[in-house]
């Protein structure tokens, strides 16, 4: 369902920016909660549809979280899914005893994260309906209790009996009401107490209260002294209470939106140095990577910002090298505006042929290129494109050929080598300077067969015949082995 609104409690900054964009595209609205404190106090004042919860957070963990949750009548129906790195056997069954209505592990898996989470949503609420708000009746006399109880009920709200003072400032910090109908003539702690401990908590200290009074005077006045916002006198006029609710809630409602408003402020102001930090990183990152690397698998590396698969490492790879043969000649003879002319309308057919068949770039060397298959990320079909690429490349390059022999008189043709075999990956260069490149035996021959190979021929070992099965090899050519 879209529309729906999702409160994602997450420490970790990227992946709460990689689940919240994931859901906007989507089409969902998003909380977000950096702890679990934040997280519970936007889920009472927003009331989302369901809640991504971390288990490992700053103030505390996501157990304790989902615990208070399910203890506010306001938000013990909202679904809860807890997310965590933890993949132990038996985390799953854990969590689900916990109260947690589903579980999702990290990383999370971006195919199909939200289609999984939707299944968890709450069947969508009417435009404008609120979830009710939770009201606690404190009254020693059971029965004034049930009466309340019954009138509140009746009206659409939650009532949250308590039955004495110390008692319902223990039951404030889970159930949290929107508003506290409080009786003032109670043993052991009268309403008076109760209200002025209300107001010296920073965490109640704009609870609506409403005291119940005998009187109008002179329990009226000190009612106001001690910080109550209104008060009633027995018996108790049902509509004129509904009245005072109504009314207090009403402001109530407007102070909870500002809050969460000025925590979400609060909360982006705060994170807002990393975000463009991390932003400028990752950007940075895949500018770096897209001068050896197709667009999307830079910026598919770019975003996870995990560079260790440029590290040094071994792997069978296809690679070929391609240039242009009789550059090196016409080079020294024509004019440097005509060779930078040649280069230019060369590399821009290479270069998009190259990132159409997702190749990654090797070396440069003036007219002639390398690029190889099947690393950084694993392409099962390697030997298959590198033959297409060529193949295309020579069509591409054979009608700049003829353009070129028109304009410089000059013949230029292209060739290419093609072989499989294993090398050593990695970075290459200095700190601001790094190009990726492969080392070994494979890249010699690969040289080697491009060297061999004349006008518009393109050569390829026969190493493991059973590779090349599939590859369209008309027109190609397999030289005889000789030593080195």
């Amino acid at each position: 369902m879209t529309d729906a609104l999702v409160l994602v409690v997450e420490d970790n900054l990227k992946s709460l920016q990689l689940v919240c964009d994931l859901l906007q595209v989507r089409g969902y609205q998003t909380l977000e909660a950096t702890t679990a404190s934040l997280g519970i106090d936007l889920a009472r004042a927003r009331q989302p549809d369901l809640i991504l919860m971390d288990i490992q957070l700053p103030d505390f963990d996501g157990v304790t979280a989902l615990k208070r949750l399910r203890a506010d009548p306001v938000t013990v129906k909202t679904p809860v899914i807890a997310l965590t790195a933890f993949a132990m056997v038996d985390d799953e069954q854990r969590f689900l005893d916990a109260g947690f209505d589903g579980y999702m592990t990290k990383p999370i898996d971006t195919r199909t994260f939200v289609d999984s989470m939707a299944g968890y949503l709450l069947t969508p609420r009417p435009p404008n309906q609120a979830r009710k708000p939770a009201i606690l009746v404190v009254d020693d006399t059971p029965q004034n209790g049930r009466l309340l109880e019954a009138l509140l009920t009746a009206n659409g709200y939650v009532a949250v009996l308590a039955s004495s003072g110390p008692e319902a400032l223990e039951l404030i910090p889970t159930a949290q009401p929107s508003l506290v109908l409080l009786d003032v003539m109670m043993p052991r702690m009268d309403g008076y107490e109760v209200c002025r401990r209300l107001r010296a908590d920073p965490a109640t200290r704009l609870l609506p209260v409403v005291m119940m009074t005998a009187s109008e005077e002179p329990e009226k006045v000190r009612a106001i002294e001690v910080g109550a916002d209104d008060f009633i006198v027995h018996p108790i006029n049902q509509s004129e209470l509904l009245a005072r609710v109504r009314s207090l809630l009403r402001i109530k409602e407007y102070y909870d939106e500002n809050q969460a408003q000025a925590a979400e402020l609060a909360e982006w102001n705060r994170t807002l140095e990393q975000r463009v930090a991390d932003q400028v990183q990752e950007i940075e990152r895949a500018n770096r990577l897209r001068r050896f690397l197709p667009p999307q698998l830079a910026d598919l590396m770019g975003s996870s910002g995990d560079d260790s698969i440029l590290e040094s490492h071994r792997r069978e790879i296809t690679l070929m090298f391609c240039g242009l043969h009789g550059f090196t000649a016409f080079a020294e003879t024509a004019e440097p505006e005509d060779v930078m002319q040649v280069l230019r309308e060369f590399h821009d057919v290479a270069g998009a042929t190259i990132f159409h068949y997702e190749g990654t770039t090797g070396r440069f060397a003036g007219d002639s290129l390398m690029v190889f298959f099947n690393d950084p990320f694993p392409c099962p079909d390697g030997p298959e494109r590198a033959v297409r690429m060529a193949l295309d490349m020579r069509q591409q390059v054979g009608r700049l050929a003829k353009s070129w022999r028109s304009s410089f008189r000059y013949p230029l043709n292209f060739g290419a080598g093609i072989a499989m075999g294993y090398a050593t990956l990695g970075k290459i260069g200095f700190e601001g300077r790094y190009d990726y490149g492969a080392i070994g035996a494979v890249a010699h021959l690969g040289w080697r067969l491009y060297d061999e190979s004349t006008e518009g021929q393109i050569l390829l070992t026969w190493w493991r015949p059973s590779r090349w099965a599939s590859c369209p090899c008309a027109g190609l050519s397999v030289p005889h082995p000789r030593s080195a």
